[in-house]
């Protein structure tokens, strides 16, 4: 995408667009976008859809639904999202809730709130102090999960660092508060440094496993 001038789309109450080339997109009421949309800048905070997304942000602080796929130099999920398609971003940060349910691919994921990925999840590094569940592999060349409260489950962990441990807070005092076990759980887990503390696993494999 260039960076000619071209105008913004902005819906404050209730209200529809087609898709196309747009500055900035902002949907403040209800907002529903009825085709694929190129941008600089899309910001939903109300409720909005839309059909395959391309920009350079998109920050989603309400309730964000695409039904096709997502490519964006930065995603930042704070509410709720949910991408139907594949996701290629640079970076991810979802403090809220996000579903991707056609795979996630990105340079760094940062889960401090709630993740679900349908498929595979790949990416340079990937970050998490809260929930996530990957039905596939999760791959990166470098894994950090740290437990306080929280769960953490894929079916295959592969990466070249692997590190998962109790998180700042501590387990004791959340645990007796939540009622559970804070826990990473994986079939498999293959990598070269591997670090694990409250973890189920089947098979482990490294060159260095502690």
């Amino acid at each position: 995408m260039n960076d000619r001038k071209i105008g913004d789309l902005i819906i404050g109450g209730y209200g529809s667009a087609a898709g196309g080339e747009y500055g900035a997109v902002r949907i403040n009421g209800y907002g529903k976008i009825t085709g694929d949309v190129k941008c600089v800048d899309m910001r939903i905070n109300g409720a909005g859809e839309a059909a395959g997304v391309e920009c350079k942000s998109l920050h989603i602080n309400g309730t964000g639904d695409l039904t096709g796929t997502l490519k964006a130099a930065e995603l930042k999920v704070s509410g709720s999202g949910s991408i139907i398609g594949a996701a290629q971003c640079g970076t991810a940060k979802v403090t809220g809730t996000a579903t991707f349910r056609a795979g996630l691919d990105a340079q760094l994921v940062d889960v401090s709130g709630s993740i679900k990925v349908g498929g595979d999840c790949n990416a340079e590094r990937f970050i998490s102090s809260g929930v996530f569940e990957v039905e596939g592999l999760l791959s990166a060349d470098h894994v950090e999960v740290y437990l306080d409260w929280n769960k953490g489950r894929a079916k295959e962990i592969g990466g070249a660092d692997i590190t998962v441990r109790p998180g700042p807070r501590g387990i004791g005092v959340l645990r007796s508060i939540f009622g559970h076990s804070p826990a990473l759980e994986a079939e498999t887990i293959e990598g070269n440094e591997i670090s694990l503390e409250l973890t189920k696993a089947a098979v482990v494999r490294g060159n260095n496993v502690s």
